[in-house]
């Protein structure tokens, strides 16, 4: 077993777990870590199944009771009339969280091919102009973050987040960001942003999950996957992986709900702006 091995693939973990729910955009600092830092994250399918999982996991146990009663609600509604009164709001909060993520499900679909295909000759680029953007979102939403109230939902916020959060398609622009800041700017209360912004992540992860794991069943022996047979300890080291993501996403969710619950939105904009100015200029000299 190689120690540094074991240690590359712990920071892969932490990487993954602290970008996926951090409003700092994982794409890009997958893009940044491979390119600037010369470290190979792209292991394969079975190594994003894991590592995403492990995301999910910690998203999952931290809103669980919040998802618990929504899914009664909506299930209750349907099936159990005489319980429609109390049940309603939690019913139609499902609604426009299926409504908010159908945007970007369509926009992936018709156009991932070509953003892919587009990103991977101007790969530092796009992550540069994304970061910058992200940082844009942060800073314009930060006295909305302090000063907002409301904390009910309309549908017409999930319309419009959903349509918003099509732009995180492109590699650099984080998801959450715009999600949330968009939450901000219809006047929502920075934690109604936030929670329908992971509301919104969960399906949109666990499609993403489910879409690797069909591409793996359909491939099991492709060289994609990125489990080498001849290394026993790799599957110690996707282990390691898969528990470092779990750590550092519930670390970076407690993190991000104690800055943001005090609109405190402009280290992450001051961040992704040096980030992406620096990424800018290195994809711009190469």
């Amino acid at each position: 077993m190689s120690i540094l091995e074991l240690i590359k693939y712990i920071f892969l973990g932490i990487v993954q777990g602290l970008t996926e729910v951090l409003p700092i955009s994982s794409s890009g600092h997958v893009a940044i870590f491979q390119q600037i830092l010369s470290i190979d994250s792209d292991e394969g399918l079975l190594f994003l199944i894991l590592v995403n999982f492990g995301s999910l996991i910690s998203i999952f146990y931290y809103f669980r009771k919040m998802i618990y009663k929504l899914c009664a609600d909506f299930i209750l509604f349907i099936f159990k009339p005489t319980s429609r009164l109390k049940t309603r709001e939690g019913f139609f909060y499902c609604l426009m969280v299926i409504i908010g993520i159908i945007p970007i499900g369509v926009v992936g679909l018709l156009f991932a091919g070509q953003i892919n295909s587009f990103y991977q000759d101007h790969y530092l680029l796009i992550v540069g102009v994304g970061l910058l953007m992200t940082a844009t979102f942060l800073f314009l939403a930060k006295e909305k973050a302090k000063n907002n109230g409301r904390q009910s939902m309309k549908f017409s916020d999930s319309i419009w987040i959903g349509i918003a959060q099509t732009a995180a398609i492109l590699p650099g622009l984080s998801r959450s960001a715009v999600a949330t800041t968009t939450g901000l700017f219809r006047k929502m209360s920075m934690e109604t942003s936030l929670n329908f912004s992971f509301m919104l992540y969960i399906p949109i992860s666990v499609g993403s999950f489910l879409q690797y794991v069909y591409l793996l069943l359909l491939n099991p022996n492709s060289d994609a996957v990125g489990l080498n047979p001849g290394n026993s300890y790799q599957w110690l080291y996707y282990a390691a992986a898969l528990i470092a993501s779990v750590f550092a996403t519930y670390f970076a969710l407690k993190l991000l709900f104690k800055l943001f619950r005090n609109g405190n939105l402009l280290p992450f904009s001051l961040y992704t702006f040096f980030v992406g100015m620096i990424v800018l200029i290195v994809g711009m000299t190469q």
